[in-house]
């Protein structure tokens, strides 16, 4: 046994999955313990803002590149990857011109979901997009070339300086803007942190555009804004979706004490299965390259997960609200409620999301947005049930019911493209 936990600690996936949760362990431990402050600082009302400010900039995040930043990491050679970089560069300073001509148009844009009142966060769009597609892009790229320690770099450094941002507004009663102006400003702080010693070198490469380069990378990922973007758009819209119809119906109050419970619970979840993911798909997609089997790694990291997650979530069911109200304020109690109406959804996520990556791969996208249209209309679904009677905590169970079921679906799936790879290799 000894023997095998050393093999496994000295093998580069685990090396890299180690770093990266490293730093995402630490930046989950900032966020508890600035959590109970910020509850103190700010309303519910200004947690439901934020979440409505980055269900819409996400969407505009993800229409940026166009989902082409995919290509710099499965690229085979360094000028591919190099053109990718500079096309999905190109395509976010065209939506950001976009973003830039729409935004006097805000205030109509406001008055759909009742909030006039703020209208002028939304000028702080363009900025978010600058940070958001930039790291999206500056992720794959580090990835492809292993540079996970910087990567968690940047996780820390992001995270520590929204939390100060936060604190700091927070603390000079600047609740109306506060959260957003942080949420804006501390990805592009932490991606120039990133990328100080390499901003020049990286700068001279990106410059020297071959457009033919460009328009060949453009053709051969074709598949990614024509499959992919769509269906990230329509995953990316389904989450959202809370926001988009939940607050026009139940204000902005109970959004907020939603948005606290997806915080607590997604924020662990998505910096673990990230760290995961991020690792496994340069793994996966070099083996498969390569034409070695892959059905065995996958098969142990969802056995694991499983194993991992399901007591943990047993263990937590019951204190849950008593810990919101503990941790947060007895006002965010509620918040722990959401949080175990979720638990079928989380536990699938944690399944999923480490080898969600297996769609682009193998290229299937077109059948992925298939499932992610589904699991968009069964999500409307669950929360019209909620919408139509009045109770937002039926609007809650519904759309996390709804996402279970869907997901379930979409692992089989993920394990059939697998079985179809390793017949076929």
């Amino acid at each position: 046994m000894s023997h095998l936990l050393s093999k496994i600690w000295k093998s580069s996936s685990a090396r890299n999955v180690g770093r990266l949760l490293t730093a995402n362990v630490f930046a989950q431990a900032i966020g508890l313990i600035v959590y109970p402050f910020l509850t103190r600082m700010y309303a519910p009302e200004d947690f439901g803002l934020l979440n409505l400010f980055l269900s819409v900039g996400g969407i505009i995040v993800l229409l940026s590149t166009m989902e082409y930043q995919y290509a710099i990491l499965l690229a085979k050679e360094q000028r591919t990857a190099v053109a990718a970089v500079q096309l999905s560069t190109v395509l976010t300073f065209l939506w950001i011109a976009v973003l830039l001509v729409l935004l006097p148009f805000g205030g109509k844009i406001a008055g759909l979901f009742h909030v006039e009142q703020n209208t002028s966060v939304m000028w702080w769009l363009p900025l978010f997009v600058v940070g958001g597609a930039g790291w999206n892009i500056v992720n794959m790229y580090l990835t492809r070339g292993k540079c996970f320690s910087q990567i968690s770099t940047y996780k820390v450094s992001n995270t520590l300086l929204m939390a100060l941002g936060k604190l700091g507004f927070g603390g000079f009663g600047m609740t109306a803007v506060g959260l957003i102006v942080s949420t804006v400003a501390a990805p592009i702080v932490a991606l120039g942190l990133t990328l100080r010693s390499r901003l020049w070198h990286l700068g001279k490469r990106l410059i020297h555009i071959e457009w033919q380069d460009i328009r060949k990378v453009a053709v051969e990922y074709k598949k990614f804004p024509i499959f992919s973007l769509p269906r990230a758009l329509v995953n990316n819209i389904g989450t959202a979706l809370p926001a988009l119809l939940l607050v026009p119906a139940f204000g902005l109050g109970k959004m907020g004490l939603f948005s606290m419970a997806i915080m607590l619970s997604f924020t662990p979840i998505t910096l673990i299965v990230n760290s995961v993911q991020q690792v496994l798909f340069q793994q996966v997609t070099e083996r498969v390259h390569a034409g070695q089997p892959i059905r065995a790694m996958m098969r142990r990291i969802t056995l694991y997960t499983f194993a991992g997650v399901v007591p943990f979530f047993a263990l937590l069911y019951f204190p849950l609200p008593w810990m919101s109200g503990l941790l947060l304020g007895d006002e965010w109690r509620i918040s722990g409620e959401y949080i175990r109406m979720m638990l079928p959804w989380l536990l699938m996520v944690c399944l999923n999301g480490p080898i969600c990556f297996v769609a682009d791969v193998f290229m299937a996208q077109g059948v992925g947005l298939i499932y992610e249209c589904a699991i968009l209309l069964a999500r409307v679904a669950g929360l019209s049930v909620g919408i139509c009677l009045q109770r937002f905590d039926y609007a809650i169970m519904g759309y996390s019911v709804a996402s279970t079921i869907v997901l379930i679906a979409q692992l089989v799936w993920y394990y059939r493209l697998i079985e179809r790879y390793e017949r076929t290799r």
